[in-house]
């Protein structure tokens, strides 16, 4: 039975009668590839000698290269369906080869045009080539002192390839010639080139260094050309590109979901890495929006139970939704992944932060209350209902009379206060927390200040147990309380779970760290935390190894972008100029680095005057889209505030635009979404836009109204990171509407130059054509 190997390739996406007719093609060639109905036929004069074409349908035809490396082994590389001719031309003029240089398999054109012409189709140097070429310190790879021969000799890139790269102006040149390659290896060692890596970082990080059978000759031992071949299959760098099928099910899935080019098949040599790789302890990947931190997050979760099928997996995030959505995708990556849901059994459970505290609360039982007593200074009753970490906080700061100053005297500060310090050091009494330290809390507070915060906290709790209420935070102490306790009389290794995969590590509070590393003994692979901390929306920063959890010299970072556009990214990343971040060691977290996989329209500025001509505009601008035949399920409006997306809902389908309104993150086929640009949180859509981006609607002006200046500071961070996280929701197209003035938080964004990237089409209201701005 011949084994399908799936290519990558542009240009696939078929219609569903298509789709169709290849599964039924390939079906029947793994079945018999001598029936005569698939019409096989070998390419006469072909540049390949392995290169054939099978009938698909009367005027549809499979590229296929047949590797034969037995008497009866076959391998066939499915490199795509085309129109008749065109696939005898691909066919002809495309050989699958093994790169003498770094052992990936890749195809290459034969006899194709020289990169020239395109080149100077795209560059925006004034002079001629040959002007160019005189002047070499405006050559972007001349002037970061890249060899000409190095991208030869150590990347494997074709000689012609290599003197165009070193020709070319600007890096946007060496982007959209990024666009442009066949093979994906190319394009990734491209981009490394065009933000300035060093040839042996692009080596490293596409695996070329790796300890790998594949692509090279064992000395001594003689292999075929076939062997070869389908020993390079096996490259981190091929992988990108090419997916050995394993049986019938998973080629249906991947012909009928369209999935062969998705991120489920087809993996970075980098995610690769990080999904398989075996860690001391625990491990931190961060990356920015896009990057792929999830994804490299659903196939550890799989490679972890497929190397260890008895192990306890937890698979956690911030919110029931997005743990929903990692449910599904997980599935999705491999329908017979084993999942459960009591925690401590074999199988991968997945949950919320917040249900898996929950679910702690319930081993516990009965202990859960008694526990609570060196947490809270009281018991809990098991009946206690549930309330979000901020409520209560308001009518506590209103009951007590205290003589506490007003940037002090505010819901926020104390909510903070008793997130970071109080409960993570589980204070009960005031004498204590008058000699605490308070670690990465601005705001000093002298004794007096303290003792009269304390009578604020006491009264908090005191209406929480009167009232039957736990905070979420609370609830993950007391179990990280008791699951210690726990541990202390069973001994040391003891937990619920023998490895445990964060999501959206940075929204997490103290008290949530203490559960997951109360949940997990230290070991290896025992924490692995995806975590972004420009998307840091909810909660504080958090120092990981105040709660037994040390990631020092395990933590890497990812920086290629796989969701947005090139131009969409740059937008996204303005939003955060300006502004210092720090990760979960204290450490500065810098954009450097980051680039996308794609290229794409420039983004649609939408200024109005007033509120009417803004929702006039996004009504139009919907139409457009959908004239375009833009599916509308993957229409997104993103807004501030829940009363804005009820008002927009309103307002578009009293203009005759009909959307769904979304309140969780979930699935829409049928209309355009409008929603909170934090529940948009983990999701992504094809066009977006941000709804009401102005002055005077973002950053809120309440939330900062009488807060303390490092309260107030950290406040406008998430307000910037959350457009951050809205604007890179955008898969292709990101608009952007605002009335009277734009946001103080776009001015990183809108600031531009001759960058053609950065650059903007811009329509004000009565305009019937774009302009550039």
């Amino acid at each position: 039975m011949p084994t399908i190997v799936m290519t990558k390739v542009r240009d696939q996406n078929h219609e569903k009668d298509v789709r169709a007719k290849i599964l039924s093609f390939l079906t029947k060639l793994t079945e018999d590839d001598t029936s005569v109905g698939l019409h096989i036929e070998k390419m006469v004069n072909a540049a390949d000698k392995r290169a054939r074409t099978g009938r698909v349908d009367l005027g549809l035809r499979a590229v296929l290269y047949l590797l034969e490396t037995g008497e009866t082994e076959k391998t066939y590389v499915y490199a795509g369906t085309w129109e008749h001719d065109e696939a005898i031309a691909r066919a002809k003029n495309r050989v699958l080869r093994v790169n003498p240089v770094n052992g990936v398999a890749e195809l290459i054109e034969v006899g194709a045009p020289s990169m020239s012409a395109r080149v100077a189709q795209y560059s925006r140097a004034p002079e001629s080539s040959a002007e160019a070429l005189k002047a070499p310190a405006q050559r972007v790879l001349v002037e970061l002192e890249y060899r000409e021969s190095d991208l030869v000799e150590e990347l494997g890139l074709t000689p012609q390839l290599a003197a165009e790269l070193m020709a070319a102006v600007t890096a946007e040149d060496i982007l959209e010639l990024a666009d442009t390659m066949e093979n994906e290896w190319q394009s990734a060692a491209l981009l490394g080139l065009a933000v300035g890596d060093a040839v042996h970082q692009i080596r490293q990080d596409l695996g070329f260094d790796a300890d790998t059978e594949s692509g090279r000759t064992t000395e001594g031992t003689e292999h075929s050309e076939d062997e070869e071949l389908v020993r390079s299959l096996a490259h981190p760098a091929s992988q990108m590109q090419f997916k050995p099928i394993d049986g019938a099910d998973e080629l249906r899935r991947a012909i009928e979901g369209q999935d062969f080019s998705a991120w489920r098949v087809f993996l970075h040599p980098e995610q690769r890495k990080y999904a398989t790789r075996n860690f001391n302890g625990a491990f931190r990947l961060s990356g920015g929006a896009g990057t792929g931190k999830t994804v490299v997050l659903l196939h550890r979760a799989n490679h972890l139970q497929h190397q260890h099928p008895q192990a306890r997996i937890l698979l956690t995030t911030f919110t029931r939704a997005l743990a929903a959505n990692l449910s599904r995708d997980l599935e999705r990556l491999n329908p017979e992944v084993r999942l459960n849901d009591r925690l401590g059994d074999a199988g991968i459970q997945v949950r919320g932060i917040d249900a898996l505290a929950a679910s702690v609360r319930d081993r516990a039982g009965v202990d859960f209350g008694d526990v609570a007593q060196q947490v809270l200074g009281h018991r809990v009753d098991r009946g206690a209902t549930y309330r979000p970490n901020s409520d209560g906080w308001k009518e506590a700061v209103q009951d007590v009379d205290t003589e506490l100053p007003t940037e002090i005297l505010h819901p926020t500060f104390f909510e903070a206060e008793y997130l970071q310090v109080i409960l993570p050091l589980r204070l009960t009494t005031r004498e204590a927390y008058l000699t605490v330290r308070r670690p990465g809390r601005g705001v000093a507070l002298d004794r007096k200040k303290r003792a009269q915060v304390w009578s604020i906290v006491q009264h908090y709790r005191d209406n929480g147990r009167a009232l039957g209420r736990l905070s979420f935070a609370e609830v993950a102490e007391i179990g990280a309380a008791w699951l210690e306790r726990e541990h202390a009389a069973a001994g040391a290794g003891t937990g619920l779970a023998d490895h445990v995969l964060v999501d959206e590590g940075q929204d997490l509070t103290p008290s949530h760290w203490k559960l997951l590393r109360a949940i997990v003994p230290e070991g290896p692979n025992d924490l692995f935390i995806a975590e972004d901390s420009h998307q840091r929306i909810y909660g504080h920063q958090v120092i990981l190894s105040r709660y037994g959890i040390r990631i020092v010299g395990r933590s890497r970072r990812l920086t290629l972008n796989y969701r947005t556009t090139e131009q969409n990214l740059r937008f996204a990343l303005g939003v955060l100029d300006g502004a210092e971040y720090q990760d979960s060691e204290s450490e500065r977290e810098g954009l450097d680095g980051y680039r996308s996989a794609r290229l794409g329209p420039r983004p649609i500025l939408r200024p109005a005057a007033t509120d009417a001509e803004q929702y006039d505009q996004a009504a139009e601008l919907i139409c457009e889209w959908d004239e375009l035949g833009v599916n509308p399920g993957t229409i997104a409006i993103l807004v501030r505030t829940n009363k804005t997306a009820q008002l927009v809902r309103q307002r578009l389908d009293e203009r005759g635009v009909e959307t769904v309104l979304l309140t969780a993150a979930k699935r829409n086929e049928s209309r355009p979404v409008v929603l909170t640009m934090n529940t948009a949180k983990g999701m992504e859509f094809s066009h977006v836009l941000l709804f009401d981006v102005s002055q005077s609607s973002m950053p809120l002006a309440w939330l900062t109204d009488r807060l303390a200046r490092e309260e107030a500071n950290d406040l406008l961070l998430r307000e910037r990171s959350l457009l951050y996280v809205a604007a890179s929701r955008a898969r292709d197209v990101l608009a952007v509407s605002w009335k009277g003035d734009a946001s103080t938080l776009l001015e990183g964004s809108l600031a531009h130059g001759d960058d053609e990237l950065e650059e903007y089409e811009i329509r004000e209201p009565g305009e019937t054509a774009p302009r550039v701005l």
